[in-house]
Order: C-alpha cells, then structure tokens, then sequence
C-alpha cells in the first residue's frame, strides 16, 4: 500500500529504527534535519515564502501539527539557520510531533521508557510496514537504476546525504555508488522548481553544518 505522506514523515520513518522505536545514528542532528523537512512541507503547501534569500510565513496556517507549529514561528522573515532553529523549538519535541499523525494513522506506535529510573523517553517501532517499504523501493529504484527522481524524492535525498542516511537504503555492495548518485540528485535539488531548489540548498546546507558538529562532538565524547 503507497500512502502520501510528508516529506518530515517520511524522513521520520527513515530516521527511526523499525523495532526500537529511536533513532539510528544518534548525534547526527536529527532535529535540524527533521525541521527541514517541515520548512520544505510548508513550502511545498504554499506556506512558505522566499524573500532576499530569508524564509517567511505565507498563506493560511496549515493543519498537521508540525507544519502548523513552524508557520507560527516564521511570522518574521528569518535566514534558513534562524528558521530551522524556530521549528525546533517550536515543535518541541519535534519527533513526537511530527510522529503524532503518523501515530493516529496506526503506522507508528507509541511507547514510553524510563532511563535510570528517572528521565522518560518516548519511542515509536513501527506498527504497519508498508508506508517505509513502498518509500524505500522509491529511493532504491532513484538510486541503482538512475530513474529521475520526483521533486518529493529530490528533497528526501537532499536531507538524507547530510545526515549519513543514505547508506542504510541499499545493500552493501552498493553503497559506493548510492552515495555518489544520492549526492548528484540533491545536489541538483527539486527537478524544475528553482525555488525549492534555492531553498532547499539553503537548508541543506544549515542541516549539513549541524550534522558535521553533532559528529565531531559525539567523536570527542567517544574518545
């Protein structure tokens, strides 16, 4: 079953494991990368606009909760660094609400943890499977066969390349060569659309910048 889904849902599904419920890689600035996600569903709904290279509210508040929480956080005009920063906040904590739907939905469960006894944490395994395979036969098919990607499988790409995802869509053997044309599709951006493009590359580039320090710093702590 195909089902249409954001591009933060589906970068949400991506991110998480499917039986534990968390995310994979953890340090990899996970929620700048999902506040992208939400900047580029906004502006794939019209609520979003591009003024002298900064990021504004538009049109009508849109209803999914976290598209909803980061149009009223972008009421002023703000560079794609300040508005990814918005939506975290914003949205906080934005797994759990961009999860929510997906959650209605019966696609994701929800379960809470206690860690040490004290701090609870919530996550999400995964309830109905078909949503992720059908979207990872989507980018597999992008990535090994060199079939044109739509504009939704253009942004995915271009959120997963920074966040050193795109090595968990295909086998092994195979990495080598996704990764390379992985980059080549994002770093042409939405096919057709300059506007998304410009954007895009904007936040592109924030949620690489935060990926690269998460990175290091997780590298720090490690040694």
């Amino acid at each position: 079953m195909v089902v249409s889904m954001l591009l933060s849902e589906a970068l949400l599904l991506l991110l998480l494991d499917d039986e534990k419920g968390s995310p994979v890689h953890a340090g990899y600035a996970h929620d700048e990368g999902l506040a992208g996600a939400v900047l580029l569903d906004l502006l794939e709904a019209g609520a979003l606009a591009e003024t002298d290279g900064k990021l504004v509210a538009a049109g009508e508040q849109p209803s999914p909760p976290a598209l909803a929480a980061a149009w009223s956080a972008l009421a002023e005009p703000r560079d794609a660094k300040q508005a990814i920063a918005a939506v975290v906040k914003a949205a906080k904590p934005i797994k759990t609400t961009i999860a929510a739907p997906l959650v209605d939905a019966g696609v994701l469960d929800e379960t809470r943890h206690k860690r040490l006894g004290l701090f609870e944490t919530t996550r999400y395994p995964e309830l109905d499977p078909s949503p992720e395979r059908a979207l990872r036969s989507e980018l597999q098919t992008v990535l090994t066969s060199g079939q044109t990607p739509s504009s939704f499988t253009a942004s995915l790409l271009g959120l997963l390349v920074p966040m050193d995802l795109v090595g968990r869509l295909v086998e092994r053997a195979d990495r080598k060569a996704a990764k390379a044309r992985a980059k080549e599709v994002a770093e042409r951006g939405p096919v057709g659309d300059a506007v998304k493009a410009a954007v895009q590359q904007q936040i592109t580039a924030v949620v690489a910048a935060g990926a690269a320090a998460a990175a290091a710093s997780t590298a720090a702590t490690a040694s």
